[in-house]
């Protein structure tokens, strides 16, 4: 009788990505609050810039969520200019956390006003608006030239 033999990968594989569904599955959405800084001074442990019309505002490579407690949170697909907009601000976060790297993909941003929060930036619009202006909007060209 011969015994087939098999590569451990073979039984491997299947497994990771058993446990990777199941991770990906997982993965619940988190709200964070606290106030947009810049990651330099919040690594750093203090608050910068001083006011919105701070120079240190063009050099500060990134800005974070930082809470209260001093944890902060890269908002890894919020573009730049919506943080500068609302640095210093109240703001609140709802989308996936990675805590091993301080880190969150963003579902929807809010900043709070006077009647709460309001959302001012969301994955979904962000895409909405990606395929108006590359699908259906304003680079369409018909390949007439007049």
């Amino acid at each position: 009788m011969k015994t087939a033999i098999t590569h451990p990968l073979r039984t491997v594989l299947p497994l990771l990505g058993l446990v990777g569904a199941l991770a990906s599955g997982t993965a619940l959405a988190e709200t964070v609050t606290g106030k947009i800084n810049g990651h330099g001074c919040a690594h750093g442990g203090h608050t910068c810039p001083a006011d919105k019309l701070d120079p240190h505002l063009a050099f500060e490579p990134a800005f974070v969520l930082q809470q209260p407690d001093g944890e902060y949170f890269f908002l890894a697909n919020v573009p730049r200019d919506v943080k500068v907009r609302h640095v210093l601000e109240e703001a609140r976060a709802t989308g996936t956390v990675d805590s091993t790297h301080n880190t969150m993909v963003v579902d929807e941003f809010m900043v709070k006003t006077a009647d709460g929060f309001e959302t001012v930036w969301s994955q979904q619009a962000h895409e909405d608006m990606h395929d108006y202006v590359y699908g259906e909007g304003w680079f369409q060209f018909s390949g007439e030239v007049q």
